[in-house]
Order: C-alpha cells, then sequence, then structure tokens
C-alpha cells in the first residue's frame, strides 16, 4: 500500500511535466462545423500578388488581368507609410492592403538592433486585408488611389488615410482607414456602391493570410486562427493543408493569433457575419471574415464599418481596447486559474521591475499558501517511514494472503492514526496551480525578451550560459538547469521514504530525468521549479526540527 501510495506520486509528479502537454492538447475547444461550400480566394484564381519591394515612393508599373472577369489593367501604384509612436503601417496602392504592419516596441531577438516584429507574414499567399465581392474576387488586388503620400501621427492625435478605387465594376469598393497614437486598435469603413443599371446582391469578403510571428519551437502551443462570439473564445484547429472549417454568427472578432501577437477583424454588432477559416499549407493559415448579405439597387451605396487590432497579447492592452480582445490571451483549461497568477505576477514585476524577481515572489507565495498541506504531507511521510518494520513484518506474515494484509494494514493505520495517501493530497491539490503557472511562464507576453540576471537575457528562451567554444547541443551551460537538478536531488534526500534502498537508488534517478527535460524550457519556468525546490528544503528542513523536539 505505501509503496504504491509513493510510486502514485512519483508518477504525478512526472506527469507535471512530461504529461502535462498531452493533457492541454486534449482539451481542445469545439471546432466549427466544416462548411459546405467556399468562394475561391483570389490566389486561388490564379490573381498574382501585388509587388512586394522595399518601400518607395512609387511600385513599378503592375498589369495585371483576372481571366474569370476579363478585366484587364495599367497603373503605377505607390506605397504609402502610416507612422504611429507604436507602429509602422505600408500600405501598396495595389488593393489598399497592409504591405507591412511592424511593432515598435518588440524587437524579433533581445538584440537592441533586431528589426522590429513584422505581422504581415505571408505575402506571397496575400496581404492584410484584402477586400472583394463573391462575384469579382480580382478586386482585391486592384489599383486604388491613396489621398496622401503618407501619414504620421504623436502625441495621441488621430488620422485617416482613404483609397479611391481605380476600377470600378462590377461594384466600386472605397476604403477609408482611421488611426490614433497611442492605440493598436484601427478603424474601417468601406463603401460599397452599384454603378451599373440592374440591381446587385452580394457580400463582401474580408481575408486575411497569417502564420506563426513568434519563432518558438515549442509544441503544443496553440498558434493559429480564432474568434470570440458572446465573449467565448474558441481556437481553430486545423491540422492538415486543406483542412477547412467555418462559423456563423454574430461575432466580437475573429483573426489570427500565437503566443505573443494577435491579428484581429472587429465586425459591426447586432448582425450575423459568417467567418471561414483553411489551412493552405505547413505554416499559413487562411481567415475570411464574409458581411451579410447586402443588396444595392443601382446607383446605391452601402457602408460597413470594422475595427481591426493589430498588435501585443498584452492583457492590459487589449482589457483597455475592448471587444473581448482580452478573451485572446488564453491558458486553455487552467484558465480560471492562470489569469489570478498573471495578475499577480504584473503586480509584483509593478514594485522589483524584474520578472524573474517577480517569480521568485510569486513561488513563494505560493509556497506559504499551500504550507500547512505540505506540512501535513511531510509529517505524514515521517509517519510511515517510522511504521515501515511493522509493515514489514506484517507483509511477510500475511504475504500470501492479500486480503487479510490490506486489513492488517488498514487496522495498523487507523491505531496509529495515519493516512497513507495524506502525502500525495496535498501534490494533487497543487497540480492545477502548477499547470496553471507553466502556462503562464511559457506563453505570457510579459516574459519575452525579459531578463532575469547575468547571462539569463531573456525568461522565455532557454537557459545558456556562454564559455567562448562550442558546445553540441546545448552552445552553453544551463547553470539554472542544472541548479536545479541539484536542488532537486537534495529534495529527495530530505523527505522521507519508505523505499527499500534499491528502490530508493532508481528514485534519485528523477533529479537526472528532470534535468534534462528541462534543458529547453524557458529559463522563467526552470528558475520557478528551482525556487520552488529551496522553498520545499528549507520547509522539510523546519517540518524536520518540528517533528524532532515533538518527541522529545
Amino acid at each position: 500500500m505505501e509503496f504504491r501510495n509513493v510510486i502514485l506520486a512519483v508518477v504525478l509528479s512526472t506527469l507535471v511535466i512530461i504529461g502535462f502537454h498531452f493533457f492541454m492538447s486534449a482539451q481542445q475547444k469545439k471546432n466549427p462545423t466544416p462548411a459546405q461550400q467556399a468562394v475561391q480566394t483570389p490566389q486561388q484564381q490564379q490573381v498574382a500578388s501585388a509587388p512586394q519591394e522595399k518601400a518607395k515612393e512609387t511600385s513599378p508599373t503592375v498589369e495585371e488581368m483576372v481571366p474569370a472577369q476579363k478585366i484587364t489593367y495599367t497603373t503605377r501604384v505607390r506605397d504609402i507609410p502610416v507612422e504611429t509612436s507604436l507602429y509602422r503601417a505600408l500600405f501598396t496602392e495595389a488593393g489598399a492592403r497592409f504591405k507591412s504592419f511592424t511593432l515598435s516596441k518588440y524587437r524579433q531577438t533581445i538584440d537592441p538592433d533586431s528589426p522590429p516584429v513584422e505581422l504581415v507574414s505571408s505575402p506571397k499567399l496575400g496581404l492584410p486585408i484584402e477586400i472583394y465581392p463573391t462575384r469579382a474576387p480580382g478586386l482585391a488586388i486592384s489599383p486604388y488611389r491613396a489621398d496622401k503620400d503618407s501619414l504620421k501621427l504623436d502625441n495621441g492625435t488621430q488620422g485617416e488615410l482613404f483609397f479611391e478605387p481605380l476600377v470600378r465594376e462590377p461594384l466600386t469598393i472605397e476604403k477609408d482607414f482611421d488611426f490614433t497614437d497611442g492605440l493598436y486598435l484601427m478603424g474601417l469603413k468601406v463603401r460599397v456602391k452599384n454603378p451599373g443599371e440592374s440591381q446587385i446582391t452580394d457580400r463582401l469578403l474580408f481575408r486575411l493570410v497569417s502564420e506563426p510571428v513568434a519563432k518558438l519551437d515549442r509544441r503544443y502551443i496553440f498558434r493559429g486562427p480564432a474568434y470570440c462570439h458572446e465573449g467565448n473564445y474558441e481556437e481553430v484547429k486545423l491540422k492538415k493543408p486543406g483542412s477547412f472549417a467555418e462559423y456563423t454568427g454574430e461575432l466580437d472578432w475573429v483573426g489570427y493569433g500565437d503566443p505573443y501577437f494577435l491579428v484581429a477583424m472587429i465586425p459591426p454588432k447586432g448582425e450575423a457575419w459568417r467567418a471561414t477559416f483553411r489551412r493552405l499549407n505547413e505554416k499559413a493559415e487562411e481567415v475570411i471574415l464574409w458581411s451579410p448579405e447586402f443588396v444595392l439597387a443601382p446607383g446605391e451605396t452601402q457602408e460597413l464599418e470594422l475595427k481591426l487590432y493589430f498588435g501585443p497579447k498584452d492583457l492590459e492592452i487589449l482589457k483597455s481596447t475592448g471587444y473581448n480582445l482580452a478573451k485572446a490571451v488564453n491558458f486553455g483549461f487552467f484558465d480560471p486559474i492562470a489569469k489570478p497568477l498573471l495578475y499577480c505576477l504584473r503586480f509584483f514585476y509593478k514594485y522589483v521591475h524584474n520578472y524573474g524577481v517577480a517569480i521568485i515572489l510569486l513561488t513563494a507565495l505560493i509556497r506559504i499558501i499551500f504550507w500547512p498541506l505540505n506540512h501535513l504531507s511531510y509529517k505524514s511521510m515521517q509517519k510511515m517511514r517510522e511504521l515501515q518494520p511493522i509493515i514489514m513484518k506484517l507483509k511477510e506474515k500475511y504475504g500470501d494472503d492479500k486480503a487479510k494484509l490490506n486489513e492488517e494494514l488498514m487496522r495498523l493505520y487507523k491505531t496509529y492514526k495515519v493516512n497513507p495517501f495524506m502525502g500525495c493530497l496535498p501534490m494533487i491539490i497543487q497540480i492545477p496551480v502548477f499547470f496553471a503557472l507553466y502556462k503562464v511562464l511559457l506563453m505570457a507576453i510579459e516574459l519575452r525578451h525579459a531578463p532575469f540576471f547575468g547571462w539569463i537575457k531573456d525568461l522565455s528562451a532557454p537557459d545558456r550560459l556562454p564559455i567562448g567554444i562550442h558546445i553540441p547541443y546545448l552552445d552553453g551551460i544551463p547553470v539554472l538547469t542544472i541548479l536545479m537538478g541539484i536542488s532537486m536531488y537534495i529534495q529527495q534526500k530530505l523527505s522521507p521514504t519508505s523505499l527499500d534502498p534499491t528502490q530508493e537508488k532508481m528514485m534519485l534517478l528523477m533529479p537526472v530525468v528532470f534535468t534534462i527535460l528541462f534543458i529547453n524550457f524557458p529559463s522563467g519556468l526552470v528558475l520557478y521549479w528551482l525556487t520552488n525546490n529551496v522553498l520545499s528544503i528549507i520547509q522539510q528542513l523546519i517540518t524536520n526540527k518540528m517533528l524532532e523536539r515533538s518527541k522529545r
């Protein structure tokens, strides 16, 4: 019985690290219902995208033809920059789309000279936001004329950029973007006019293609399309190229996100919009937002007003932006526990200005909260160790009679008031907290490029101390990870155990296994585990002294 108890504890500890990914991958949100039909995108009709050269006053001549629409045009298009204190957007007049969108406050690496993060990640497959009617997808890349050569905003000022279409058939689609310095939220007004002599019934499609922005080599972290309806966040998990899904109904927002960044389209409230999702290849995925059907008489105009969010998945920024965008910061099944832990982490950071120190303080707070439970666990394990000689005698006496052995063991535990499962109970209670904190330390943008001290420049990256020579596989010494393994070994040596010597030696291999597992984990997570081990050792020493005094 007591041996099974210890084995259960070991298994649960191991599952905290190894089994977490697989457990979380099983907690998938309900995917949207597969669509019955889909409209071809401009790229699927073999429409070439606008040229993607770097920003110039004018781009080369664009000569495009859409065979299905029999439209041919030749014009010169410009690139129009828009700058605020938070980002630099570059529009191309070919389709009035974003050609580039870089975030000024976020770099691609920890190098101060590293380029800013680029949110336009799949220019060959399409630029955001492509807007076109179902009957004329070629209008997605038709030429426009902007009313400005550039736009620069600062000190909270606002500005607009209007695009007038040069192709006006079968529909005239005007686009008006508005920007506010200090906000990642942008406005988009689309005016659709029927220039013909007969009534038109159609829909507008808003197409976004993206792929992961953050270059994270981690499995089971969601990166892909997502949407929110009536405050309910849903992730769209498309596994194979060509996979397709859809949602129809009122939407808070729809877009694409990875652990750190989000690109989202926010349709008007009170109307049922349709969203379709398609995996294009191993990385890129397509999101199309379909407007409600409209009917335009000859010469009639209809206006659609949307919002766009291109920015970080910072919980405070998203909450202040509104539209339930904060739901995009989602830590899966343990989100109700993870969010308070993230707020605690941010609270400590306000005072210490170092997320590494904040992790240590948060770990200490968790240990204090669970101190009574851990104390009971250590106390129970110590009693089980003291009873081990009696248990061994009972096994020798009733080894062939399992029912009688269990009966005698239960009588023994009752006599000495010992619960054999008390050693595991605190661990079981703490597992959800660990899972939640694990997700926070793995995915929170607050830890991205956040330094601790010395060689630890990024708490979201593995811990490596460079020593000037190449070390295969490691490229440096994982000092923090090694210290974690040592602390785990000390903790196991101090913890009371009822295992025989052979089993005890096998258990001492666990620190080695965990050290290997943690080598490529984010240093923030390793720091948490190291701190937790050190605090566990301190508590164990205190508990041992208390138990010794109680025997006197």
